[in-house]
């Protein structure tokens, strides 16, 4: 097996029960959307389910098809944007919730008669989908003027994680913006908090609903929560050595030079795998706990790493080699850096493995 991501199952539920307290044991809506950020959707909603949540979120309708095509019946709520026709198809599936952010979709649906579920999405800031603050009301006044199958209202925050007194004071300005937006509203959903609403809002939480994303893998925004634990690990394994034997430059571009004698390592996993090229600059893997770093640009298929002089013969080709994991991705100082995007971006050639 040439790379492959460790899934920490228990780890996974731990971390649900933990944001589940943060919320102060309000309903938990697991974001399972772009394959459960890299992980595997499917999976990882079967293990969320055994860990007490009930309801998924996804970005897109086909998002929601292929949980209900692998039989998961629970509640989903697509959370972008979808087309007229997906409405008209989600008349035959049950419990997808849909939602809506402009009038002209209200009216689409009370037109063609449509009861497909649906919630309103409303800006308070993220400056994206969702009705603006004043129209809300008049929006949730039409849905229930026309009998429409209204389930809830939602929002979300921009910038709740790192935590400035600029993004502090914004966070709190959104939250009693959507406040007002729902007030005496009487829906079933109402729900505002992100993971980084949970991790570092908790006592402002607003609704009966929270939506847990990137912290259910143990991070509140680019760094690791210490309430929290490591979910997922990727790996490979060494397949080539090689000593320089004069002095080389490594991979495209000749932005790193190796010394003669100096030892460096491939790995068969490259960007097409999810090693962001970004790693480039000043990133580093674990081969038997030993911190070896990546030297030269990362390549489509293919990842070179020196091996320090005082550990050359501690390794091998074969050895496992820890690629990621959250303290990885914590020390890292590249501005570039984005947890999503290293998730998200696993390749296909990476095996997905369950402990």
């Amino acid at each position: 097996m040439r790379a492959w991501v460790e899934v920490n199952t228990e780890n996974l539920k731990f971390n649900i029960n933990q944001l589940r307290k943060m919320a102060n044991n309000r309903e938990i809506l697991g974001v399972v959307k772009a394959n459960a950020y890299g992980l595997g959707a499917v999976e990882v909603s079967k293990i969320l389910k055994d860990a007490g949540v009930h309801f998924f979120g996804v970005a897109n309708f086909e998002e929601a098809l292929e949980l209900r095509n692998a039989k998961i019946e629970e509640k989903i709520l697509v959370l972008g944007a979808s087309f007229e026709e997906d409405y008209i198809e989600a008349q035959k599936q049950k419990d997808i919730h849909l939602s809506v952010s402009s009038f002209e979709t209200l009216e689409f649906i009370k037109n063609n008669n449509l009861s497909v579920p649906f919630q309103l999405k409303v800006d308070t800031g993220m400056t994206r989908l969702g009705f603006n603050l004043n129209e809300i009301k008049q929006a949730i006044a039409f849905c229930k003027n026309n009998n429409l199958n209204l389930k809830g209202i939602f929002s979300h925050l921009s910038d709740a994680a790192p935590i400035t007194d600029s993004s502090y004071s914004f966070t709190l300005e959104q939250i009693n913006k959507f406040k007002d937006a729902c007030l005496d509203c009487n829906l079933e959903y109402i729900h505002i908090s992100n993971s980084a609403g949970m991790t570092n809002f908790s006592e402002y939480i607003v609704g009966n609903l929270a939506r847990a994303g990137l912290g259910m893998y143990g991070f509140s925004g680019d760094k690791k929560d210490p309430r929290l634990q490591n979910v997922f690990t990727i790996k490979t394994k060494i397949i080539h050595i090689k000593k320089a034997s004069k002095d080389s430059f490594v991979s495209y571009g000749r932005h790193y030079k190796l010394k003669a004698n100096e030892t460096y390592a491939i790995l068969p996993m490259g960007y097409a795998d999810g090693m962001k090229k970004y790693l480039s600059k000043g990133g580093y893997v674990l081969v038997n706990n030993i911190k070896c770093e990546i030297i030269g640009n990362i390549c489509m298929d293919m990842t070179m790493i020196k091996i320090p002089s005082e550990f050359v013969n501690s390794i091998k080709i074969g050895d496992e080699v820890t690629v990621i994991n959250r303290d990885i991705i914590d020390s890292l100082n590249i501005p570039e850096l984005c947890t999503w995007d290293i998730m998200t971006s696993l390749g296909r050639r990476v095996k997905r493995i369950f402990v």
